[in-house]
Order: structure tokens, then sequence, then C-alpha cells
């Protein structure tokens, strides 16, 4: 029990020294103009200092079929170029073996509860990347349709299709379709043809409607189509898919609110309306 107290303060001082050390990068880089913060979760980044120390160890022992499957997720946020798939795995354990120190130290009675913290600790980056590819999906699904009518407006005022998706990537706010296209004209730049461009990274990302962008335009150019109908065709049936899947929404929402009238509106509906009365009842049947 000593051993594990010990053990427990030892990580709960390196959480403490891996925040002041955080905080006072942060504060050096807005100092010095702001740059871009990490986009990688809080608590990996906390982590970082013993990740380092771990990530040799873990690229030895890092399966082929592991690796593979955490370069396709972290390529399809765009975190490729950020994190290899041991640098991240090794996060992942780092804040796994920190969870399941800090349990026992702050929670002295409770020592069994190590392991479910480490446990959590290591599925934080997993349900991480999962919760921000299902965001991805939604924005992208929300956000294509306008894509696809600015690019038809740059093709059809005489544009080349290149030329005006770096004007709309110039001017558009962050986001994954920003994200999708900057990485598009960054291949293109790197000497792949626009087609063969569209087609890596669409499959990549993994999108549905982002492949089905980069077979239309592939095809375009193959067989020699204008750009803007193929462009306009892509973005009826885009914003088609879009009022569909609002509608399925709408129709999910009756039976999604059952559970909130049921347990909470309706039980404090009778208790406003019926309390008073058992209130009068019982002094009329005492009086």
């Amino acid at each position: 029990m000593s051993l594990l107290l010990a053990a427990s303060a030892v990580c709960l001082a390196f959480a403490i020294t891996a925040t002041l050390l955080l905080v006072q990068r942060r504060l050096i880089r807005s100092a010095r103009g702001g740059e871009p913060a990490p986009r990688a979760p809080v608590l990996l980044r906390l982590v970082t200092p013993l990740a380092l120390l771990l990530e040799p160890t873990v690229d030895c022992c890092l399966t082929a079929r592991r690796r593979a499957a955490l370069v396709s997720r972290l390529e399809a946020l765009g975190f490729g170029a950020a994190f290899t798939p041991q640098r991240w795995e090794s996060r992942c354990i780092a804040l796994a073996l920190v969870a399941g120190g800090l349990v026992p130290a702050l929670m002295p009675g409770a020592a069994w509860l190590a392991l479910p913290g480490a446990v959590a600790g290591y599925l934080h980056g997993g349900l991480w990347l999962r919760q921000q590819r299902e965001l991805q999906q939604q924005a992208i699904a929300r956000e294509l349709p306008a894509w696809l009518d600015l690019m038809i407006v740059c093709v059809e005022a005489g544009s080349t299709l290149t030329a005006g998706i770096r004007l709309i990537v110039e001017q558009a706010p962050p986001g994954p379709l920003r994200d999708f296209f900057d990485r598009v004209l960054r291949e293109i730049r790197g000497g792949r043809s626009r087609a063969q461009a569209f087609s890596h990274v669409a499959a990549q990302m993994g999108n549905e409607g982002l492949t089905t962008l980069a077979s239309a335009l592939e095809h375009a150019e193959g067989s020699g189509m204008s750009l803007g109908q193929v462009l306009r065709a892509q973005a009826a049936q885009r914003t088609a898919e879009r009022f569909a899947r609002a509608e399925k929404l709408a129709m999910q929402a009756p039976v999604k609110m059952l559970g909130p009238l049921i347990f909470c509106i309706f039980p404090c509906t009778f208790i406003v309306i019926g309390v008073p009365i058992a209130v009068r009842l019982m002094e009329a049947l005492g009086s």
C-alpha cells in the first residue's frame, strides 16, 4: 500500500509539473504573437513529457495492424503530419499511467479504482478521435453544398477550378472542408494531377460525398465534360441529401423527447398539480 501511495504521489507531482510547463509555454506563445494552439485533447498534451520517454518502446511494440488503423484515423482528421502512430499511442499509454496513479492519490481509500482509471485514460484518446470524426462528417455534410456553389461561381466566371479553390480556401473560415481543399492544393503543388489529388485526399478522409465529388471530377476531366455542369449536379445532389438528413432528424426528434417527457416533465407537472390538491384534501379530512 505504501508503494502504491508513493507511486501515486509521483504521478501527481508529474501531472502538476506538466500542467505548469504547458501554461508557461502557452504564455510564451501568446507573448510572441499567437501561434495556433494544438488541436489534440488537453489531457494528452499534459502527458507529453512522459509520452516522449515511452515513445521508443511503443514504436517497437506497436503492431502493424494497430499502426495502420491509427494512420487511417489520424490522416482522416488531418493529424498525419503532427502525430505518428507511435506518438499518439505513447500519449494514450502515458495518460493511462498518470490516470491510474492519480486515482489512489486523490482517493486513498479507493485504490481499487486505479485499474478503471488507467483504462479510462487509455480510451480517452480513441473516444476523442471518434467524436472528432463524427463532428467532421456532420460539418462536411452541412457545408459541402455551399462550397460547391462557390466553386460553380468561380468556374463560370472564367477561372480555373484550381485557382477558384485557392481563392475560396484563402477566404473561408477554418473547418474540415477548408482543410480538405487545402490538402488538395498541396497535393497539386507536389506534382499530382488534379484528379489524383482529389481522389487521394478524399480516400484519406473517407467521406462519401467527397469521394463521389472526386470521381465525378475525374470522369469529367477524362471525358471533356463541362466542370460547371458536373459541379452543379453535385451541388444539387448534396443539397437534396442534406434536406433528407434534416427531415430524418426531425422525425427522430419526437422519439428522443419521450424520455425527458416521461421522466422529467410529466412527474414535475403531476407534483405541481397534485401536491396542492393533496394538501387541501388532508386539511379537509383533518378538520
